[in-house]
């Protein structure tokens, strides 16, 4: 048995790893399918449906994505929508001449007013979070003391509302079910 040796030029499908079959593989530019180039009523019919008559300009063009299938734009005259394009995406099965439409929408263009990026929510909350801290520190005078805490305040207010506090919630007084409570769980601790 010989050995055979064969050399690739530069740029082949051995040198970038692909499969010699895919390499060689040329894809042509998609035809202009004539019946649905001419489908410019049914293409608009489908966006004044969507959109109404009234915001439905002038037929700009064609952009052709395959063999049978293309997409008609159509100017968009929709107050709020400067610069936006209707379209009208249509196709049709092979060796038949019914056109159907596929698709309906806006498109942006280059000039056209877009929303901002999203943020997602815990951005958006991490925010207010920090205007609200901003504000509790420049509402307080900015002395760097937490509002809420004890020791914020004139010391007389602060021992006030302690002893109110205490009166109101019964602190100080004896709990009478707290003491029983904690008798049990020791009992039934012992006995385990």
């Amino acid at each position: 048995m010989s050995e055979e040796t064969t050399t690739q030029p530069e740029g082949t499908a051995e040198s970038t790893d692909q499969p010699a079959a895919v390499a060689t593989l040329r894809r042509r530019a998609p035809k202009q399918d004539g019946t649905l180039a001419q489908a410019v009523d049914i293409a608009r019919q489908a966006v004044v449906d969507s959109a109404g008559a009234e915001n439905v300009g002038e037929h700009l063009g064609i952009d052709v994505h395959e063999d049978r299938l293309l997409t008609h734009l159509i100017e968009c005259t929709m107050s709020g929508y400067p610069g936006w394009t209707w379209f009208a995406t249509v196709a049709r099965a092979p060796r038949t001449k019914l056109v159907t439409v596929c698709e309906v929408g806006l498109l942006a263009g280059e000039n056209s007013l877009l929303a901002p990026d999203w943020v997602p929510w815990e951005e958006r909350m991490q925010a207010v979070h920090d205007q609200e801290d901003h504000d509790q520190v420049e509402e307080s005078g900015g002395q760097g003391e937490n509002p809420d805490s004890p020791s914020a305040g004139s010391e007389a207010g602060s021992t006030e509302t302690t002893e109110a506090d205490a009166t109101e919630t019964g602190a100080g007084q004896p709990d009478e079910d707290a003491a029983t409570e904690a008798g049990t769980t020791d009992e039934n601790e012992a006995s385990s």
